[in-house]
């Protein structure tokens, strides 16, 4: 039985899908399976994968039903006992798999883990390290310190197979399944986290800004918690931020109806100075500020409004 279970959803990666299995079989850890679900795939990328005749690669068919249910799949073939998600445009460094078993190995409290990464921009690297003083540590909640750093995502996200039937996975249909299943996760368990970095995610800036269809879908995850939030204060914390950032993105996009509903259910203490100013300023300014920021990412400077 391996110790390690690698769940890849794939539908349509045929330009990526080569460099994130070779990431996986590169690893220091070499104690894992690699089960690949082809979410119904109309591209070359299943030829792609076919290419590969290591033993520990496992293949599962199913038609397109989304990225949701082709993890939840992949989590119920897998013998391990940890699960470690990796999308199927990521990469992991070598050490990934080697980071997440030492930190089940030293925190058996724990019910998921996670590690920093790169976030990739065109041809940009940011580090995503928080300023937490030791190198492995456990949080509880999690969410009690991301405050918008987006600690992980689902390719740095690895869960221990027994939390994740028990709390049901990934709900299908939804928008933004991962963050419902990690703050219900963080409820109720412990993160084990390290500070080392171990993943590559790739995010191109024009890609920053989503449709309003989706604006508007994202928001449902407020009401999931609406309740929850109520007497768990950290949890208000962090799904404020979430407001702060729709609220942005509704300003930019003419959305005035959406910004001016949820800037009445925020609460300012949760924001930082930065963010209390830009919250207040008219959509022509953001645009033109959003604009600077694009050109300051290609340019190869970082900057972000959720951290002090």
């Amino acid at each position: 039985m391996p110790g390690i279970s690698v769940v890849i959803p794939l539908y349509n990666k045929e330009k990526y899908i080569k460099g994130t299995i070779q990431s996986v079989l590169n690893q220091d850890f070499k104690d894992f399976e690699i089960i690949i679900v082809n979410d119904g795939s109309t591209d070359h990328s299943l030829e792609i994968v076919k290419q590969f005749k290591q033993p520990e690669i496992k293949i599962i068919n199913q038609k397109n039903q989304g990225v949701a249910v082709a993890r939840n799949n992949g989590v119920q073939h897998a013998a391990g006992e940890i699960i470690a998600f990796l999308d199927a445009d990521d990469k992991w460094l070598s050490n990934h798999l080697s980071e997440i078993y030492a930190l089940y190995q030293k925190f058996p409290e724990a019910g998921f883990f996670a590690t920093a990464y790169l976030l990739k921009i065109k041809n940009y690297r940011y580090p995503v390290i928080p300023g937490f003083k030791k190198t492995h540590l456990l949080l509880k909640p999690y969410y009690r310190f991301d405050k918008g750093r987006s600690l992980f995502y689902t390719s740095n996200f690895a869960v221990k197979k027994s939390v994740f039937i028990k709390e049901g996975g990934f709900t299908p249909g939804i928008h933004a399944e991962d963050t419902r299943f990690f703050i219900k996760l963080g409820q109720k368990y412990p993160l084990a986290y390290s500070k080392n970095i171990t993943m590559i995610h790739f995010s191109e800036a024009e890609n920053s800004l989503f449709k309003q269809s989706e604006l508007r879908k994202k928001i449902e995850l407020l009401d999931f918690f609406k309740n929850d939030e109520v007497y768990d204060n950290d949890l208000k914390a962090y799904l404020d931020v979430h407001r702060f950032a729709w609220i942005m993105e509704a300003k930019l996009k003419g959305e005035f109806d959406i910004a001016r509903r949820l800037k009445q259910t925020i609460s300012y203490d949760n924001l930082n100075f930065k963010q209390k100013i830009l919250i207040n300023l008219p959509s022509i300014i953001l645009l033109q500020l959003k604009a600077i920021q694009r050109k300051l990412q290609q340019s190869g400077f970082f900057y972000t409004v959720f951290s002090k």
